[in-house]
Protein backbone atom coordinates (compact mmCIF):
# COMPACT_ATOMS: atom_id res chain seq x y z
CA UNK A 1 0.00 0.00 0.00
CA UNK A 2 1.36 3.53 -1.15
CA UNK A 3 0.67 6.53 1.01
CA UNK A 4 1.03 9.85 -0.06
CA UNK A 5 1.08 13.06 2.33
CA UNK A 6 -0.07 16.57 1.50
CA UNK A 7 -0.37 19.82 3.66
CA UNK A 8 -2.57 22.58 2.79
CA UNK A 9 -2.94 26.13 4.33
CA UNK A 10 -6.33 27.02 5.90
CA UNK A 11 -7.33 30.58 7.34
CA UNK A 12 -8.30 29.18 11.33
CA UNK A 13 -11.66 30.49 11.56
CA UNK A 14 -12.64 29.21 7.67
CA UNK A 15 -11.12 25.77 9.29
CA UNK A 16 -13.29 25.85 12.89
CA UNK A 17 -16.27 25.87 10.31
CA UNK A 18 -15.14 22.73 8.16
CA UNK A 19 -15.89 19.01 8.89
CA UNK A 20 -13.63 16.21 7.25
CA UNK A 21 -15.35 16.27 4.06
CA UNK A 22 -15.50 20.11 3.43
CA UNK A 23 -11.63 19.95 4.51
CA UNK A 24 -11.46 17.30 1.72
CA UNK A 25 -13.29 18.96 -0.86
CA UNK A 26 -11.07 22.25 -0.45
CA UNK A 27 -8.11 20.18 -1.03
CA UNK A 28 -7.68 19.71 -5.06
CA UNK A 29 -6.87 15.91 -6.12
CA UNK A 30 -3.82 15.46 -8.81
CA UNK A 31 -6.41 14.27 -10.94
CA UNK A 32 -7.82 18.04 -10.60
CA UNK A 33 -4.72 19.08 -12.51
CA UNK A 34 -5.83 22.97 -12.94
CA UNK A 35 -6.87 23.52 -9.15
CA UNK A 36 -3.62 21.71 -8.42
CA UNK A 37 -1.46 23.82 -9.77
CA UNK A 38 -3.53 26.63 -8.76
CA UNK A 39 -2.97 25.65 -5.25
CA UNK A 40 0.68 24.70 -5.24
CA UNK A 41 0.97 27.80 -7.49
CA UNK A 42 -0.72 29.89 -4.34
CA UNK A 43 1.68 28.60 -1.97
CA UNK A 44 -1.58 27.18 -0.41
CA UNK A 45 -0.67 23.06 -1.16
CA UNK A 46 2.64 21.15 -0.54
CA UNK A 47 2.66 17.77 -2.07
CA UNK A 48 5.16 15.47 -0.12
CA UNK A 49 3.71 12.60 -2.79
CA UNK A 50 5.18 9.01 -1.59
CA UNK A 51 8.68 10.53 -0.38
CA UNK A 52 7.01 12.32 2.76
CA UNK A 53 8.80 9.59 4.64
CA UNK A 54 12.24 9.90 3.18
CA UNK A 55 11.41 13.65 3.77
CA UNK A 56 9.94 12.92 7.60
CA UNK A 57 13.20 10.56 8.03
CA UNK A 58 15.57 13.75 7.10
CA UNK A 59 13.57 16.51 9.58
CA UNK A 60 14.19 13.82 12.41
CA UNK A 61 17.30 11.82 11.70
CA UNK A 62 15.04 8.56 12.13
CA UNK A 63 14.03 9.87 16.17
CA UNK A 64 10.87 8.23 17.14
CA UNK A 65 9.80 11.23 19.55
CA UNK A 66 6.41 12.54 18.05
CA UNK A 67 7.39 15.49 20.03
CA UNK A 68 10.35 16.37 18.71
CA UNK A 69 10.49 19.52 17.16
CA UNK A 70 11.77 17.59 14.10
CA UNK A 71 8.58 15.10 13.62
CA UNK A 72 5.98 18.51 13.54
CA UNK A 73 6.16 19.84 9.72
CA UNK A 74 5.25 16.47 7.86
CA UNK A 75 3.40 14.28 10.75
CA UNK A 76 2.80 16.27 13.73
CA UNK A 77 -0.54 17.61 14.46
CA UNK A 78 -3.90 16.95 16.69
CA UNK A 79 -6.07 14.25 14.78
CA UNK A 80 -8.96 16.06 12.74
CA UNK A 81 -10.57 13.35 10.98
CA UNK A 82 -10.70 10.49 8.57
CA UNK A 83 -12.82 8.44 5.97
CA UNK A 84 -11.62 4.99 4.60
CA UNK A 85 -8.66 6.53 2.71
CA UNK A 86 -7.40 9.95 4.05
CA UNK A 87 -6.24 10.77 7.90
CA UNK A 88 -6.70 14.90 8.22
CA UNK A 89 -4.28 16.21 11.23
CA UNK A 90 -4.04 19.95 11.69
CA UNK A 91 -1.40 22.22 13.26
CA UNK A 92 -2.94 25.49 14.24
CA UNK A 93 -2.12 28.59 13.74
CA UNK A 94 0.61 28.50 17.39
CA UNK A 95 1.57 25.99 16.37
CA UNK A 96 2.45 26.56 12.74
CA UNK A 97 4.50 29.82 13.96
CA UNK A 98 6.53 27.27 16.19
CA UNK A 99 7.13 24.82 13.28
CA UNK A 100 8.02 27.65 10.91
CA UNK A 101 10.55 29.08 13.98
CA UNK A 102 12.35 25.51 14.30
CA UNK A 103 12.63 24.99 10.22
CA UNK A 104 14.28 28.81 10.45
CA UNK A 105 17.29 27.06 12.25
CA UNK A 106 17.58 24.09 9.68
CA UNK A 107 20.24 23.92 7.34
CA UNK A 108 18.64 21.85 4.82
CA UNK A 109 21.99 20.27 3.16
CA UNK A 110 23.75 19.34 6.79
CA UNK A 111 20.35 18.20 7.89
CA UNK A 112 20.25 15.50 5.14
CA UNK A 113 24.02 14.85 5.62
CA UNK A 114 23.06 14.26 9.00
CA UNK A 115 19.97 12.41 8.69
CA UNK A 116 21.41 10.38 5.84
CA UNK A 117 21.41 6.37 7.66
CA UNK A 118 17.56 7.47 8.20
CA UNK A 119 17.04 8.51 5.45
CA UNK A 120 18.45 5.19 3.57
CA UNK A 121 16.23 3.31 5.82
CA UNK A 122 13.26 4.81 4.60
CA UNK A 123 14.42 4.69 0.94
CA UNK A 124 15.23 1.42 1.12
CA UNK A 125 18.18 2.13 -0.47
CA UNK A 126 21.82 4.04 -0.92
CA UNK A 127 20.71 7.95 -1.27
CA UNK A 128 22.79 9.71 -4.09
CA UNK A 129 24.05 12.70 -4.53
CA UNK A 130 21.41 14.08 -6.82
CA UNK A 131 18.91 12.80 -4.79
CA UNK A 132 20.01 14.01 -1.84
CA UNK A 133 20.71 17.60 -3.44
CA UNK A 134 16.51 17.02 -4.41
CA UNK A 135 15.56 16.19 -0.77
CA UNK A 136 17.43 19.33 0.89
CA UNK A 137 15.46 21.38 -1.99
CA UNK A 138 12.58 19.83 -0.77
CA UNK A 139 13.70 20.12 3.25
CA UNK A 140 13.82 24.55 2.19
CA UNK A 141 10.60 23.85 0.22
CA UNK A 142 8.95 22.83 3.47
CA UNK A 143 10.05 25.52 5.44
CA UNK A 144 9.17 28.39 3.12
CA UNK A 145 5.85 26.63 3.11
CA UNK A 146 5.56 27.11 7.20
CA UNK A 147 7.14 30.14 7.05
CA UNK A 148 4.44 31.43 4.72
CA UNK A 149 1.62 29.97 6.68
CA UNK A 150 2.88 31.81 9.55
CA UNK A 151 3.42 34.77 8.48
CA UNK A 152 -0.45 34.46 7.26
CA UNK A 153 -1.56 33.14 11.05
CA UNK A 154 -2.63 30.24 8.76
CA UNK A 155 -3.35 26.36 10.26
CA UNK A 156 -1.86 23.48 8.24
CA UNK A 157 -3.95 20.51 7.50
CA UNK A 158 -1.92 17.26 6.56
CA UNK A 159 -3.45 14.49 5.01
CA UNK A 160 -2.23 10.96 4.09
CA UNK A 161 -3.63 9.51 1.46
CA UNK A 162 -3.93 5.43 0.85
Amino acid sequence: MSLVVRLFRFQPKRLEAMNTESVLAEVPLKSDEKRFAAAQSAGLLLDLSEEWEVVHAAFTGGSPDAHEAGCQPVLGGAFLGRTNSEVLVVLRSDDVRRVSDHLATVHPERRVSDSLDAMESAFGDKIGESFADYLATVLRDVASFYAEAASNGDAVVKIAYS
